[in-house]
């Protein structure tokens, strides 16, 4: 019972999870005066933690549509080591050329991503986190869906950009209301979501195309077509969708999964690349594509934690991430030190809007000069402050129950 009581411990920090609960934290509710120099470009004050959505100037004109892809989890170490990973053989290559000829923030001069942090790590947490620029703090990972409002004080993507006119959709293979997911869309700026209960009223599904959360990949990238052709007709379009083959504890095959790598996930990995190229191939042929910006992003380590045993122990586990057909672009795209929080700020900025300062909640655009909060105080310092309590968040973002 000692042994096993140390190990629970150990794995999930249950001391100073209490500990730090009983600590409050102030990063949020700092304010701080702008000094904005005369006929130049404010590029943001680095020393600023958290920044309130709410009071930042955001604009843009000629603004891209998205499509936001949430990859279940995709990280880099499933790369072969002379592109980031830890594998004799690449089990991602089209991703990997994806990522080359396009935008990679990495966490290293190779192939890279953001790093695990508090409050990202599991699949909810991460679209909050990406989405708000927040990390989400529950009792319990999955339970936001007891909830009757999801962060209903947060500021997010879905609400700046439902302000500027997008018309936005969710697609995903497993039920929307798991994890709450429904209402952290819906009640900010989604006008749809489609998962598995209303594809399967609206196409016709075959029992091969399911597996036990819902919709294979390979036939939710086939009706996302379909999804698309229709939004795009209506206007400015934000598409976004996540995938759930490489969920744990095995992953799920297909029909187009090959039998070539070492083991079952890698081989899974592989059909996710191909089946996410030829994904990307087919709206680039789209009269629509020139306009679009393109988000893929790992959402959290893999938790399959047989297929991760031999990592070795100096290896930093990083998410993939590429940003396809940029508005801005930057020369400082390797060595950066980020998390999801920061894709936040950054989705925005690749579309084209202008954000005024380069900071929204806790994330700072990556295509900025400035460093992220990480980068200037330490990923130690900042991931003890947000598992402290805090009175503004409970009072103006969370608004539990």
């Amino acid at each position: 019972m000692i042994l096993s009581l140390l190990y629970t411990n150990n794995r999930y920090e249950v001391v100073a999870y209490f500990n730090y609960q009983s600590q409050k934290t102030t990063i949020y509710n700092k304010k701080k005066k702008v000094h904005k120099k005369k006929n130049t470009e404010y590029i943001g004050d680095s020393t600023i933690i958290y920044q309130n959505p709410e009071d930042v100037k955001i604009s843009g004109d000629n603004t891209n549509n998205l499509i936001y892809i949430y990859l279940e989890s995709f990280e880099n170490t499933f790369l072969d080591t002379e592109n980031g990973g830890i594998k004799n053989v690449n089990c991602l290559p089209e991703l990997t050329e994806l990522a080359k000829q396009n935008t990679n923030f990495s966490n290293t001069d190779q192939l890279g991503g953001a790093l695990p942090f508090t409050g990202t790590t599991w699949t909810i947490a991460s679209m909050t986190s990406q989405f708000t620029g927040l990390p989400l703090k529950v009792e319990v990972a999955n339970d936001m869906d007891k909830q009757n409002r999801f962060m209903p004080g947060a500021k997010t993507i879905g609400d700046i950009l439902n302000e500027n006119g997008y018309i936005q959709e969710l697609m995903i293979g497993s039920q929307k209301e798991f994890a709450g997911t429904d209402k952290l869309f819906l009640q900010h700026g989604f006008d749809k979501i489609s998962d598995i209960s209303s594809l399967k009223k609206q196409y016709s599904i075959r029992k091969d195309d399911l597996n036990q959360w819902g919709l294979k990949d390979y036939k939710l990238f086939e009706l996302a077509k379909n999804e698309l052709t229709e939004l795009s007709q209506k206007g400015k379009f934000n598409f976004t969708m996540a995938t759930i083959d490489c969920h744990m504890p095995q992953g799920f095959l297909c029909k187009y999964c090959p039998n070539t790598y070492e083991n079952r996930y890698e081989n899974i990995y592989a059909c996710q690349s191909k089946l996410i190229n030829s994904f990307i191939d087919w709206c680039k042929s789209q009269s629509w594509y020139e306009n679009t910006t393109i988000v893929l992003v790992g959402d959290h380590p893999t938790m399959a934690q047989q297929y991760v045993n031999d990592v070795p122990s100096d290896y930093q586990r990083t998410t993939y991430n590429c940003f396809i057909n940029s508005k801005v672009t930057t020369d400082q795209i390797k060595n950066r030190q980020f998390t999801h929080m920061d894709m936040y700020p950054t989705t925005l900025a690749a579309m084209g809007f202008n954000i005024e300062g380069n900071k929204l909640a806790l994330g700072t655009n990556l295509f900025s000069e400035l460093p992220t909060i990480i980068e200037k105080y330490g990923q130690d310092y900042i991931n003890e402050e947000v598992q402290k309590s805090s009175e503004y968040l409970d009072k103006n973002i969370y608004q539990f129950n």
